[in-house]
């Protein structure tokens, strides 16, 4: 009995090392160990988004990803996230008033989700999600007082089922409020309420949601907006939470916006975060959600850093979004631009991250190659070296330092590693830097783009997608614009000829496809002009179509 009695230890000791090796932990229901607002700001970040999964609609697979498994945390933890934010729409799953029940099996997926990234020691935050724009922001002004209770009984129930969850899990009151119908200012005043009266009632609920950590949002989650109209609840243990995907014409890529990084621009999105910091210092802060989807990588890496460092300069934790298709790749466990990810990682660590100027280099068929000078924006990194594939270059050989901040590639070493007619990339110069993250230089050899087939019209009054068949030689697109041929009218904002990137047209491989929307209202007999704009910046495509 007594060596039974000890094979049977050795085999839980044995067990319980290999659980705790693998990063798990079975200490998320049951215990709490208060934790102060701004400690866990700092331990939570950087933090990472399950975005379009349980907040899909109206189910976790409908947006195109797959269902959720642990093993996703186990790849975000190993990236080195801290926390997770796990968006959850409600409204499908609930039935009518008065009671409001959400659906059982809903309520379970939801736990059994939040306990994988639980079991991985993750901070975990969820909360009512697209909720927001589905019911909250249309029936606040037919009915108010029963608006605020279908949104109480919605809070009781998720209150009640993780009332006895550590202090690893996080509640968020609504994502993005806005409310239809009313002034900006009375919908300031409402978030305010709903922020109070759900505080109220979460500390009511029992277990250990009276110490809880609570992110309040102000309207639209908007720093502008929470200088203005928020006002926080008297309570220790609340964390402001502000969203930021600023300038939206960058982020969304909209209205040809290709470009970020001026000075202006660096100091309009220091003011955009400092004012909260000024306004509410005592407060905790997480930007909840960020990202950008632009296209122009160097840009969007450039943005993203300096994102990181500012929210770092006012001790805010980060949260990136990532919808399944933004970046990580659910399915086949793959980031999908590393060099982002990396540099989100290592910007919220405090290291500097380098950058080089131009981002890629575009080298034009044909076109003499000379040495190409390669400006470096170090932030107190220092060069070790640039490699090309496994072998490190020779400096002066291969490239020369003119400066600190400057390196010269010679014509030579660029010859070797362009391919006659090969379009696209034909190598990777990898710079390696003493802090910063490895920055790969795309060589790419391109030649003008050419339209190989185009719609013969559009139809007026029968709006249809428009697809154009491009060679693009090497080139990107990066913007349309479209306008009436004789009067040079914009034919989708009244403002500009430019159209609303990805909302408004997709790639897929050689296929252009500009959205039916961009259509609608057409006049027939009208002439729509349609200029294609590529990287490298400055080569164009251009074509015009009848509207019948």
């Amino acid at each position: 009995m007594k060596i039974t009695g000890v094979i049977v230890l050795l085999n839980l000791l044995f067990f319980l090392i290999i659980f705790c090796n693998q990063g798990y932990s079975s200490s998320y229901k049951g215990s709490f160990s208060y934790i102060d607002p701004h400690k866990a700001v700092e331990e939570m970040d950087p933090g990472w988004n399950l975005g379009n999964s349980l907040d899909a609609i109206p189910d976790e697979t409908s947006w195109g990803n797959p269902k959720t498994e642990g093993y996703i945390f186990d790849d975000i933890k190993k990236t080195g996230f801290k926390s997770v934010r796990i968006p959850v729409t409600w409204v499908d799953h609930m039935g009518p008033a008065p009671d409001y029940n959400v659906d059982e099996a809903w309520m379970n997926r939801v736990e059994e989700v939040v306990n994988m990234a639980l079991e991985r020691d993750l901070f975990v935050i969820i909360n009512v999600h697209h909720d927001s724009w589905r019911w909250l922001s249309k029936e606040m002004k037919q009915d108010k007082e029963e608006t605020m209770r279908k949104l109480e009984k919605l809070w009781e129930q998720i209150a009640k089922r993780f009332k006895d969850y550590s202090e690893k899990l996080i509640f968020e009151i609504i994502n993005e409020p806005t409310y239809e119908g009313f002034s900006e200012e009375e919908a300031g005043k409402i978030q305010n309420e709903v922020n109070e009266r759900i505080l109220k009632l979460i500390r009511n609920s029992g277990g250990f949601n009276d110490k809880r950590l609570l992110v309040i949002p102000p309207l639209l989650t908007d720093t502008y907006k929470a200088e203005k109209y928020l006002i926080p609840p008297k309570d220790e243990n609340i964390i402001i939470g502000i969203h930021y995907y600023s300038p939206w014409d960058f982020v969304a890529n909209w209205w040809g916006r290709k470009t970020w990084g001026s000075n202006k621009d660096k100091a309009q999105m220091d003011n955009d975060i400092r004012i909260v910091r000024e306004k509410f210092p005592n407060h905790a802060f997480i930007i909840g959600e960020f990202g950008v989807s632009n296209g122009n990588k160097p840009a969007e890496w450039y943005f993203i850093d300096n994102l990181i460092r500012t929210a770092k300069k006012y001790k805010m934790a980060t949260f990136y979004w990532d919808n399944g298709f933004d970046n990580y790749d659910r399915r086949n466990r793959m980031w999908r631009d590393e060099v982002l990810v990396k540099i989100i990682i290592n910007a919220s660590m405090g290291n500097p991250n380098a950058f080089l100027n131009p981002g890629i280099l575009y080298l034009k068929e044909k076109q003499e190659i000379k040495d190409i000078v390669i400006s470096l924006e170090l932030n107190e990194n220092k060069l070790e070296g640039i490699y090309l594939g496994e072998r490190k270059l020779d400096l002066n050989k291969d490239y020369i330092l003119l400066k600190n901040d400057q390196v010269l590639l010679k014509s030579s070493l660029i010859k070797t590693i362009i391919k006659p007619g090969v379009y696209g990339r034909n190598g990777i110069l990898m710079f390696k830097f003493t802090k910063g993250v490895d920055y790969p230089l795309e060589i790419i050899q391109y030649k003008d783009p050419v339209l190989l087939d185009k719609p013969f019209n559009i139809i007026s009054g029968v709006p249809m997608d428009a697809k154009f068949l491009i060679n693009f030689n090497g080139t990107k697109l990066c913007a349309i614009k479209i306008f009436d041929a004789k009067t040079g009218r914009p034919i989708r904002d009244s403002w500009t000829p430019y159209l609303r990137g990805w909302d408004d047209f997709n790639v897929v491989e050689s296929q252009v496809v500009i959205r039916k929307q961009v259509f609608e209202n057409l006049q027939s007999g009208t002439n729509l002009k349609i200029i294609f704009e590529f990287f490298p910046e400055g080569v164009i495509l251009d074509t015009t179509v009848p509207v019948l």
